[in-house]
């Protein structure tokens, strides 16, 4: 009892405290990309062209340019910080990098496919443990994995890094992007998962290519239907879902088109040094050049919070607003309006409603 009244309280304070950081404009949370080049290729990849992504090597931040960059950030609040990529290791300084940030203070996430997991970067993680490594998987079988990431070995290599991980206690977490490819797999990605007791999340958000705006990626999701017999499939993800729904429902709706929490207490930066409150809203992007960060926070990009929903009838207006998974960012980069969903998002969002809804009538207002 004492453990779940531990828990309980360990949430209240991490939500009151990041209520204050939204309320004071805080940038607690920091994502730092650290290169666009990865060695996969995945067919569903928003980063576009691995070929095109590698040409601008030369490009990328240096090593000091992005201690310096942390440095600034940690002064200005920030706390968590997520290195992704691409895959950040990749980079030749990733070690160095990742060490300075974890000597700054900064509680640092990892986002990689595992390929690149050696002894020396077990021997780095143990002497400063990251907060997680995330790393995703793309299918339950070689055939599978391999069809999506296009690279021959890459499953049993992810598999060498990820079990080399667990082994050594570092805290991992394994997730998935739902695709045509690999739906089929799902379940057993996440026995895979359960086998070794790591947790696993699955995502369904494919999104046109960051770079070239490509529509290419979409023609690999999977049908609303479908999403929604996978989000109701067992009582565990019937009740997340209907969780959301249900707590969502108690707080009404505000007139913020971004009520999340980019340029609240979240920021994103590219590469190359470009910052943007997250990384889908490329429409808000800035450089920071000679300014200071705090200048650029304050300045550019708060921004975003300013916006207003125009408020046109959609899913943040209705009684599914706990359903829906809106975001005016993904919005724009398919309907080329932030305050448009898809009719995709749209009939996804009202299946997943009534699925969850009729799965508690039937229950007798269980969560079961």
């Amino acid at each position: 009892m004492s453990d779940r009244r531990t828990d309980k309280s360990s949430i209240e304070w991490t939500l009151g405290f990041r209520a204050r950081a939204h309320r004071n404009r805080i940038p607690i949370s920091a994502t730092l990309e650290l290169t666009a080049r990865c060695n996969l290729r995945c067919q569903h990849c928003y980063l576009g062209s691995q070929e095109a992504q590698r040409a601008r090597c030369e490009q990328e931040r240096s090593t000091e340019a992005v201690k310096a960059a942390l440095k600034e950030w940690a002064d200005a609040g920030c706390l968590y910080l997520l290195i992704t990529g691409g895959d950040p290791m990749m980079r030749g300084d990733f070690a160095e990098i990742y060490r300075f940030a974890c000597e700054l203070g900064l509680l640092v996430t990892v986002f990689c496919d595992g390929i690149l997991v050696d002894q020396d970067i077990l021997d780095l993680f143990k002497e400063f443990p990251p907060r997680k490594v995330e790393i995703s998987i793309y299918g339950a079988t070689a055939e599978t994995y391999e069809l999506v990431t296009q690279v021959p070995r890459s499953h049993a290599e992810a598999w060498e890094g990820i079990d080399l991980l667990c082994r050594n206690g570092i805290r991992v977490g394994l997730k998935t992007v739902l695709l045509t490819l690999n739906e089929h797999e799902l379940d057993a990605m996440e026995a895979q998962a359960k086998e070794r007791g790591l947790p696993f999340r699955y995502d369904a958000a494919v999104f046109p290519c960051l770079t070239d705006q490509s529509k290419a990626p979409l023609d690999l999701r999977v049908s609303p239907e479908q999403v929604v017999a996978h989000d109701s499939a067992t009582p565990e993800r019937r009740k997340q879902w209907l969780d959301k729904i249900e707590q969502t429902a108690v707080h009404p709706a505000d007139d913020r088109l971004y009520n999340c929490g980019a340029g609240a207490t979240g920021f994103y930066a590219d590469p190359l040094g470009t910052l943007s409150p997250c990384l889908m809203a490329t429409n808000y992007q800035t450089l920071q050049g000679d300014r200071s960060f705090q200048e650029v926070w304050t300045q550019d990009l708060g921004l975003i919070q300013t916006k207003k929903r125009s408020g046109n009838a959609s899913c943040l207006s209705s009684e599914l607003r706990g359903a829906c998974v809106y975001c005016p960012a993904m919005n724009y980069l398919e309907t080329g309006d932030e305050d448009k969903e898809s009719d995709y998002i749209i009939k996804t969002t009202e299946l997943r409603y009534q699925a969850v809804m009729k799965a508690k009538r039937k229950s007798g207002g269980n969560h079961e």
